[in-house]
């Protein structure tokens, strides 16, 4: 019994040094394909993961930050001209701005130029701010807001002239009027328009 003992050691034994042999042999092999590939990277060039768009112009946030800043600047054309390089950025910051814009911007043709730009997206977040140009306490500036929101064409845009048809300005109530149903059209239109296309549409099967 004690013999087969001994006998079973020893042949883990050898068994172990025989494993461990090879497992140095396998660890050595790695580290010279780890040298090889790291010499071949420093041959070679490194290229980049994704191919950069040449067209695509990326602002860095210190470079929003100062546009931010120049929202407030002394110079109203700065103001103007600072708010509408950021909704064009899409910067994330812009709707405060605007919002904050159309409640403490003391220059009529600031909120004008807010109002011009605003407009052409026809988007619910333009939209959105169009109504918060709406609570101005400038007149000009909500009779503008009301001419611009009646230019979408969306139940929405109808929504928010309710606020215009409660002014107490005799004159915005009358303007939000036709603005209502200038969009009242303008989705007539619109359907008419699907309608006719729909029907000038031909069928790719026809059944006899």
């Amino acid at each position: 019994m004690k013999w087969f003992l001994l006998l079973l050691i020893f042949i883990a034994g050898v068994y172990y040094l025989s494993n461990q042999r090879k497992v140095e042999v396998h660890q050595k092999v790695l580290v010279e394909k780890i040298k090889q590939n790291a010499i071949k990277t420093t041959l070679e060039p490194l290229l980049p993961f994704k191919p950069e768009k040449a067209y695509v112009m990326k602002f860095s946030m210190q470079t929003l930050t100062t546009l931010r800043t120049l929202t407030y600047d002394p110079n109203y054309k700065v103001r103007a001209a600072a708010a509408e390089l950021l909704w064009q950025l899409q910067d994330e910051q812009i709707p405060a701005i605007i919002k904050h814009m159309f409640q403490e911007e003391p220059e009529e043709s600031v909120r004008k130029s807010l109002i011009t730009f605003l407009v052409k997206d026809k988007s619910k977040l333009s939209l959105a701010l169009l109504a918060e140009a709406m609570n101005s306490y400038d007149k000009e500036t909500r009779l503008n807001a009301v001419d611009a929101i009646g230019t979408f064409t969306s139940r929405e845009a109808i929504l928010v002239l309710n606020k215009g048809l409660e002014d107490y300005d005799e004159d915005i109530r009358l303007k939000s009027l036709e603005a209502v149903n200038q969009i009242r059209r303008n989705i007539e239109a619109h359907k008419e328009q699907e309608l006719r296309e729909l029907g000038e549409s031909k069928p790719l099967f026809r059944i006899e």
